[in-house]
């Protein structure tokens, strides 16, 4: 038979083997006490400016604030792709309510809340950085004309070390007192003993200004890559720190032009995540384990593993007839995508859509398992169909 590209792969399909060739501010810092503990607050401001009562607003990640969240004023939930991480990164005090449902920003699928910006990276399923968050706290700081001004400049290493301040030399800056009590309590769920240093990091980014006074607000403040604090002596403890709402500007910006995008299936997030641990693996002919796949068996070893009943065919033909159509258009992660014409005419390849324009999948002996550009000049072309697993 002719070849009608220069990638080589085998893949079964039908049953049947094939092979093939391979400013100055103005007022001065003012330190932001140490906290203590104490009782939650009975509110929490939202972006408008407004203070809606939330009954039983706890620590993060218990039963209670998931339930608040799911009662949320703002008349958006958390997606369901991004659950996970809103309660265990620190919830409704840390990321608020969200102001949007999903959208499509940059070919990301992301979605705002009242403090931040959750951004999903499929390349990077399986690992702590699957979710990302935006720079918000640099992005407002521009926006306002604040990165000129002289809390932003940097400033020389302290001359000796303080119990009260930790200096960062990557941007210049201190945080002090109660802001770095709060940096070092809260960050991302890595799996780390207790808070760690790049749990924190990962949550905040790196300070980019010290602390000030805000002459509008009267507020002591301090930017963040990815946030503001705010110092509010008013709150009882340990809620005198609270983080800027940033989120509602950086919605506001694009909320007209933003695409909505669908939220992916719980089983198509399993599949998605669970190619992804396989990424690197070899290429092998007739292969459908972990030592090596072709592209028909690497398909059927994730699905099945997903399902848990091994009723998911090895047939490529087969495959290709399994769950839903879905239009090109509405791709999600999880989906499974196919293509004709490759070594031969028709039906000739499979993968797994993994966002952005990507899927991943058993290439050849060259690549092992990898991602493509699944609208590429060379995938475009032959893209054939979509299929969504929807259950066993």
């Amino acid at each position: 038979m002719g070849l009608f590209n220069q990638r080589g792969r085998s893949c079964l399909i039908g049953g049947f083997l094939i092979v093939v060739a391979a400013t100055g501010i103005g007022a001065g810092p003012v330190a932001a006490e140490v906290l203590p503990t104490g009782q939650p607050p009975a509110s929490i401001a939202l972006s408008s400016g407004t203070q809606t009562a939330v009954a039983g607003l706890t620590q993060p990640g218990n039963a209670t604030q998931s339930a608040t969240v799911a009662n949320s004023p703002t008349g958006h939930e958390v997606a369901g792709r991004f659950q996970s991480f809103y309660d265990q990164s620190g919830g409704l005090p840390v990321f608020g309510y969200a102001l949007s449902g999903p959208v499509y920003e940059n070919n990301l699928f992301v979605q705002y809340f009242e403090r931040q910006r959750f951004e999903y990276h499929p390349e990077n399923a399986g690992t702590p950085y699957e979710v990302l968050l935006g720079r918000l706290g640099f992005d407002a700081a521009q926006a306002q004309g604040l990165l000129t001004t002289a809390p932003f400049q940097t400033q020389p290493a302290p001359t000796s070390a303080s119990a009260n301040c930790t200096y960062f030399a990557e941007t210049g800056h201190s945080i002090c007192d109660g802001f770095l009590t709060y940096w070092q309590t809260h960050g991302l769920e890595f799996g780390d003993n207790g808070v760690s240093y790049r749990e924190s990091l990962a949550l905040f980014g790196y300070p980019i200004s010290d602390q000030y006074v805000d002459p509008a607000t009267g507020e002591t403040v301090q930017y963040f890559e990815r946030a503001r604090f705010e110092y509010h002596p008013e709150n009882p403890a340990p809620y005198t720190v609270e983080l800027g709402l940033l989120g509602g500007p950086s919605w506001s910006a694009v909320a007209n032009t933003a695409t909505p995008a669908p939220d992916i299936t719980p089983i198509g997030q399993q599949i998605a995540a669970t190619a992804m641990k396989y990424l690197g693996a070899p290429y092998v002919w007739g292969g459908t384990t972990p030592s090596g796949f072709d592209c028909s068996g690497f398909v059927y070893f994730v699905v099945n593993q997903v399902l848990g009943n091994n009723s998911f065919s090895r047939s490529m033909s087969d495959q290709v007839l399994t769950g839903i159509p879905v239009s090109p258009n509405d791709l999600q992660p999880g989906d499974l995508v196919f293509q004709q014409n490759t070594y031969q005419w028709g039906l000739s390849h499979a993968g797994i859509y993994i966002g952005n324009g990507q899927f991943i999948n058993a290439g050849d002996e060259s690549t092992g398992v990898t991602i493509s550009d699944l609208w590429d000049n060379y995938w475009g072309p032959r893209f054939l169909t979509a299929r969504r697993i929807t259950g066993s």
